[in-house]
């Protein structure tokens, strides 16, 4: 029951009334159906967790400290959580410090009077001098505690940065804050006792939100314990463990260098995976901020991998198969460089905003876009990636990772279709303004043997946009003749207007198969995915990467939700194999293919294209409609996916299921954004001014040289 002018921590519970009289088994079901309204409600608080996450890596990353402040049991929750960080992620952990109301003592016993004087708080600040550099984020079940509410006061006006997290916003603590956490888990089941829900979502926010900016600060290897240094057997032998399963190093090598490394789970890591010495790797975990992914980087680009234990086994299943267990054929693929914005001299707090443009569109995951991830490409660098909201709604839960795969959709036409076709005009099978019925006799039926493969990639053919050949019924060939069967319009002809077209691009992928005989998917894994490392990127998923895939749209005809199979009905009818569309792939590989584009062609040492043809690609072909480079779409002035800040030069794509990559070649910068929008229904256009609101922060993050 609401009490005016009572914090909502505080309000009577009605379904507890007479608690008292009940047995125990009613007593603890009822608390446990209680407690199971706190997971919901701190999810609805996940956007403004993940901005204090965030602050939180940036102000530990650039030298700053971290208090966390509060009384009785929202200050034993801060002790808590920040006693516990140094153990688990390293000397970092040493800059995160709990202030409890009342000191040391009331840690163990209730100190009720000591949270009641403002003044303390304030003065609690002025001695640890705190100031523009640091964080202090204030703990208070009630958003009343005078004692957090001066301290935050006392730190916002020495402008340091501030967070609240409390069980009621109307406080006096909230005020002082630039981001309030506020779960609503409503009234306890004994009024007043805050130490309950109230203390098991503050414990659940700490968790998530110390979790995340240490993952963010680089404190994890992957999903591993690696930031840290054992001080007990029972850890030393877990250390071991996460060694072996991130190295793959037998276990007397790993025991050595982890003593060598005196029990620096990081540094051995680094030792192990790239065979530097355990001096050069602390000094990479120097040089890197302590970042272990970004540090196993740099040292695999200095000092290469470490040589393979099973090298024999390895060599044996090359020669066996043709590929690599990785997927490359039989060569190390190039590594992606990753790091902060802070590496590669991007406007921090501006790259926190793009990021925040997608958290705050995706919200709860609820919405009309159900989930995202998102990254910035710049100067050779991926950003770490942000995934938001789910990966599948329905039929179960499952959230979007950095890992997750999306459904593509049309950026097949540029990820797949377009360098394969690149690829054989490199080579001399044909030229651009090669009429397509020169290879493929019956396309030029109609009128349409004056369509060339350049009228195809530049959207200029004079075919339809789309037409539903799955409502009648057609299947792969009978696909491809009714293409070719087709004729022009009165007044219609080829390269006089852009009209996008799926037809041209499924008739440039039969052009590929006609002139190497080979399917889209085998020939771009051959000449593109594998040689820039694009491992997880393919047509037709196998159904044990089901769990790693967002989920589109529900198909009543099918009766059941796309889930790891094509999206596109045309391209599911053609086997999910199709010039425009079928592709998988994540945020990662996404990069990968992006930073090729913009190094003119070559990655990581290795050469997909030439200089002269990325070059061609990415220069405006046609402009009678829109503009049009081979394959990709050049910025429009006006309702352009890539935004209004990016150059002229920019070129991109975007897909129908919700993703999109868009480039600028004079900075060197990519914004890639995937999502999974029809996963909620192909209604709403959210989708769209996401896209282009992302673009515009991400350019204005850019750094530009002055003339």
């Amino acid at each position: 029951m609401k009490s005016p002018g009572i914090p909502r921590t505080e309000w009577d519970n009605p379904l507890t009334k007479d608690i008292d009289t009940w047995p125990a088994e009613k007593i603890v079901s009822v608390i446990n159906a209680e407690d199971h309204r706190v997971a919901p409600a701190v999810a609805a608080e996940l956007p403004n967790i993940a901005k204090a996450a965030e602050m939180m890596a940036e102000t530990i990353l650039s030298g700053g400290r971290v208090f966390y402040i509060g009384a009785g049991t929202s200050g034993r929750i801060a002790v808590l959580d920040a006693s516990e960080l140094e153990p688990t992620y390293g000397s970092i952990g040493e800059n995160v410090t709990a202030i409890m109301a009342g000191g040391q003592k009331a840690i163990s016993k209730a100190s009720e009077g000591s949270e009641d004087s403002i003044e303390d708080g304030r003065s609690e600040m002025v001695t640890r001098g705190v100031g523009p550099g640091d964080m202090v984020i204030g703990i208070a079940s009630s958003g009343r505690t005078p004692y957090v509410a001066g301290a935050l006061s006392e730190a916002r006006s020495r402008q340091a940065r501030t967070v609240a997290v409390v069980g009621d916003a109307t406080g006096a603590v909230a005020k002082s804050a630039e981001i309030v956490i506020a779960p609503d888990v409503g009234p306890e089941v004994v009024t007043g006792s805050t130490r309950m829900k109230n203390g098991t979502a503050q414990k659940l926010v700490l968790n998530t939100m110390s979790t995340t900016a240490m993952i963010i600060a680089g404190r994890t290897y992957s999903n591993l314990m690696a930031g840290t240094t054992p001080r007990n057997t029972k850890l030393a032998g877990r250390a071991l463990r996460i060694l072996t399963q991130a190295t793959g190093r037998p276990s007397p090598e790993v025991e050595r260098v982890f003593d060598e490394a005196q029990g620096d789970i990081g540094v051995a890591l680094i030792s192990l995976i790239s065979g530097a010495g355990v001096r050069d790797a602390i000094a990479l975990l120097d040089e890197c901020g302590g970042a272990i992914r970004k540090a196993v980087l740099l040292a695999k680009e200095r000092f290469g991998d470490a040589p393979c234990p099973n090298k024999d086994r390895v060599a044996a299943q090359v020669t066996a198969s043709g590929r690599s267990p990785h997927g490359t054929s039989g060569s190390t693929p190039p590594c992606l460089p990753m790091g902060q914005a802070q590496d590669v001299g991007l406007d921090v707090a501006q790259v926190e905003r793009a990021f925040r443009t997608v958290a705050q569109t995706i919200g709860d995951g609820e919405g009309r876009i159900p989930g995202a991830v998102a990254t910035i490409v710049h100067r050779g660098i991926m950003l770490h990636p942000r995934a938001f909201g789910w990966a599948v709604r329905t039929p179960e839960r499952i959230p979007v990772t950095p890992d997750t795969m999306f459904d593509m959709a049309s950026l097949t036409k540029v990820t797949a279709t377009l360098p394969c076709i690149l690829k054989l005009l490199e080579q001399g099978e044909f030229r651009l303004d090669d009429p397509i019925s020169m290879f493929i006799p019956e396309f030029g039926q109609g009128g349409k043997e004056r369509v060339t493969i350049r009228h195809l990639l530049t959207h200029t053919s004079g075919l339809p946009a789309h037409i539903k050949f799955y409502e009648q019924g057609l299947q792969d060939r009978e696909i491809i003749e009714a293409i070719c069967a087709l004729g022009f319009n009165e007044g219609t002809a080829p390269g006089e207007k852009v009209v996008y077209s799926d037809l041209g691009f499924i008739m440039l992928g039969e052009l590929l198969k006609t002139v190497t005989g080979l399917g889209l998917d085998e020939f771009a894994r051959k000449v593109v995915f594998d040689p820039l490392g694009m491992k997880d990127t393919c047509f037709t998923p196998d159904v044990s990467l089901r769990y790693r895939i967002a989920a589109t749209e529900y198909r009543a005809d099918l009766g059941r939700t796309m889930w790891g199979e094509v999206h596109d009905e045309n391209a599911f009818c053609l086997g999910g194999v199709a010039g425009h569309a079928g592709l998988f792939s994540t945020v990662y590989d996404a990069a990968r293919y992006a930073l090729m584009w913009l190094g003119k062609g070559s990655f990581g040492g290795t050469r997909v294209l030439g200089e002269s043809t990325v070059l061609e690609a990415t220069r405006e072909q046609a402009s009678v409609g829109e503009r049009r480079g081979l394959g990709w779409q050049l910025r429009s002035r006006i309702l352009s996916s890539g935004g209004d800040l990016m150059p002229d030069r920019a070129f991109g794509h975007t897909g129908f299921t919700g993703t999109s990559i868009w480039c600028d070649p004079e900075t060197g910068t990519a914004a890639i954004l995937l999502t999974n929008r029809v996963h909620a229904g192909r209604e709403g256009n959210d989708h769209i001014r996401l896209r282009a609101r992302f673009a515009n922060a991400v350019a204005a993050s850019v750094k530009r040289k002055r003339e």
